[in-house]
Parts: C-alpha cells; structure tokens; sequence
C-alpha cells in the first residue's frame, strides 16, 4: 500500500510539475488601427442628372462621377444647370442658380433664384425643364415629388401653362435613353 501511495504521489508531481515555472504569458493583442484610409467606394460617387437632348425635344440621363459628400441634390441640379449651360439646346434661363433644397417626408422644395422668372419658351420648353429638375432630384430615393418656389415664395403658375403650386411626380414619359 505504501508503494501504492508513493506511485501516485509521483504521479500527481509529473501531472503538476510542468504547469510550475514560468506563467506563460498572454499573447500580445494586436490592435487595429482607426479606418483612416478611405477606399475608393466612400470617396466617389455616381450622379444621374437630365438635359435636354440633341433635338430638343427630350431629356437625357447624363452619369457624372463626384466626391461621395457632394451626392446631394443640390449638387445634382447644379450640374444639370453647368450641362443645361453648355448644351446645344438651352432651356434654362441665363443665370438660374438653386438657392435651397430641403427634402422632407418625400418631398422635394426646390427654390429657384429670381432668374425663373425669365424663363420664356413654350409648352415643349416648360415640359423640359419639369423633366429636367424632377427626374434629376428623383434620382435619389428620398425623393418621390418636387414643388417649386422663387426666392422662397411659392410659385403659382410658369410660363402660364402649368400650375405650379402642385408637386410634381417622375414622369419618364420625356427621357429618351440615348443608344451607345
């Protein structure tokens, strides 16, 4: 029995004895640095905005490349307002400026600068420039409609063809996608 309790005392050291000594050590934890490097999809980003065709007749989606903080839509609608500038077929009035945008519960109030009421053109021409604005700031999905006003007054009629106290919806109806 004395042998008995001897064999398992030595037993019960070489179970124990490797676990004396040094403790080990905890491996070190790497830390991950805070993401200060942007990767190329935060930094540029994708507008669609609409112009007037080359036959002025229609509108057509014009895809710009922009910083991902410049995606708003009153960045859109003032690159819809430099292209409209440089087109073949004007059909916004010289020196139109957007003052404000604020959308709100899906609607989008767009206040134009005093030079809206410029506009001259008819029918077909204001047809345009709804297109152009409302299909360009339905381009974002917090946009179902758009209403209008001049220096922070409401617009009631434009060019005499269209009351424009009412919000407007998309209408593809005037964009034709051009073929590539």
């Amino acid at each position: 029995m004395k042998k008995a309790m001897l064999l398992a005392a030595g037993l019960l050291v070489l179970a124990v004895l490797p676990g004396c000594g040094e403790v080990p050590q905890e491996a070190p934890r790497q830390t991950v640095p805070a993401a200060t490097e942007t990767f190329p999809a935060q930094q540029e980003a994708t507008l669609t905005v609409y112009v007037s065709d080359s036959d002025g007749m229609h509108v057509v989606p014009r895809t710009l490349k922009v910083a991902a903080r410049d995606k708003t839509v009153k960045n859109a609608l003032f690159q819809m307002i430099q292209l409209d500038r440089a087109s073949q077929y004007r059909v916004l009035p010289t020196g139109l400026s957007v003052l404000g945008v604020d959308v709100k519960d899906g609607t989008c109030v767009i206040d134009l600068s005093k030079e809206a009421k410029n506009f001259s053109g008819g029918t077909t021409m204001e047809n345009l420039f709804l297109a152009m604005f409302v299909n360009t700031a339905t381009e974002f999905p917090n946009v179902k409609e758009v209403t209008f006003r001049v220096e922070g007054k409401e617009l009631t009629k434009f060019a005499g063809h269209y009351d424009m106290t009412l919000p407007y919806k998309r209408d593809e109806s005037l964009i034709r996608m051009e073929k590539k």
